[in-house]
């Protein structure tokens, strides 16, 4: 093992169990690599990365570390650069949805532009029966004006018809 004090800090930067079994297990899958592996220095940069991946995927525990150097040994993978290939290319393939359909994905959020707000405003203004954007502003603002100005008298009136301020009857006790 060439660089086993390197592997042991990846491993605990991974928070990976640090136990009694844990220099067995770094052990077991250190041979596997070497055996497979070009040479020793492959095998030492394929353990880091299937630690790093390991923890890139939430693992705590050391056979998820054993699962991923088996899945690259039985893919043929013989050295890091592989490894990174094999990994991009996995990433790059199309997910498959329910039944064999293509995942869609959803699209950002898209912020409307002033020309956009002022073409939602124009017709907004048209189907509310003013002729221009101005008129509906002045318009509103005068209708929002006379609500605040006959508030008091409104809920005044609600009360004597035994209706609440959003229009549902009075609950009464007797």
């Amino acid at each position: 093992m060439i660089n086993q004090k390197q592997i042991m800090i990846e491993w605990d930067k991974a928070g990976l169990p640090d136990n009694q079994y844990t220099f067995g297990d770094v052990m077991a899958i250190y041979e596997d690599l070497s055996h497979n592996a070009d040479n020793e220095l492959e095998a030492n940069k394929m353990f880091i990365l299937a630690i790093r991946k390991a923890a890139m995927n939430n693992s705590t525990t050391s056979l998820a570390v054993e699962n991923i150097v088996r899945k690259w040994l039985f893919a043929g993978l013989k050295n890091a650069d592989a490894v990174g290939e094999y990994e991009k290319d996995a990433q790059q393939m199309h997910k498959k949805g329910r039944y064999g359909q293509p995942v869609k994905n959803e699209t950002g959020i898209n912020e409307p532009t002033n020309d956009e707000v002022q073409q939602q405003n124009e017709k907004l203004a048209k189907q509310l029966g003013y002729s221009t954007v101005e008129a509906m502003v002045k318009g509103s603002w005068e209708k929002l004006y006379e609500l605040r100005r006959t508030r008091e008298e409104r809920m005044a009136s609600k009360a004597k018809t035994g209706l609440t301020a959003t229009g549902h009857q009075v609950l009464k006790r007797f």
